[in-house]
């Protein structure tokens, strides 16, 4: 009987350590943007410790948004939380003012779409203003 149970233990670790990195080939990331020097996946790994998610929750890269005027870039992702049964949470990242190549995930805003529609967010919708401060006066 101790055997069994040490097996069905044993069995339980390894479907814990194998579980996030099949839900990262099952859910593959969206091609990165181009010039984007930083991995998308740092960019997921920032924005889940922002959002303080549990751990085994994993960012897939979806898509961005942007705007070359005053550089706004705007990372999509779908956030799924172990055992990835339940469907997405939406969130994002989010800079004004920095060349995608420069882009560091540790410096831009993020959050949770609540409802799930980027093009119906009221924060986003308020970010993509173009009465938004130019970036002469951000800096």
């Amino acid at each position: 009987m101790k055997r069994v149970r040490l097996t069905f233990v044993g069995l339980a670790v390894g479907l814990a350590l194998i579980a996030p990195v099949a839900a990262g080939v099952a859910f593959p990331d969206a091609p990165p943007p181009t010039g984007l020097r930083v991995p998308v996946p740092e960019f997921g790994r920032v924005l889940t410790a922002q959002l303080e998610r549990p751990p085994g929750t994993i960012a897939r890269f979806v898509g961005h948004q942007g705007r070359d005027r005053d550089l706004l870039v705007i990372l999509l992702f779908e956030l799924r939380a172990y055992p990835y049964v339940a469907p997405p949470e939406l969130a994002y990242l989010v800079s004004r003012c920095t060349a995608m190549g420069e882009l560091d995930p540790r410096g831009m805003g993020g959050g949770v779409i609540p409802g799930g529609d980027w093009r119906t967010d009221p924060e986003l919708q308020y970010l993509a203003l173009d009465a938004q401060p130019s970036c002469q006066s951000v800096r």
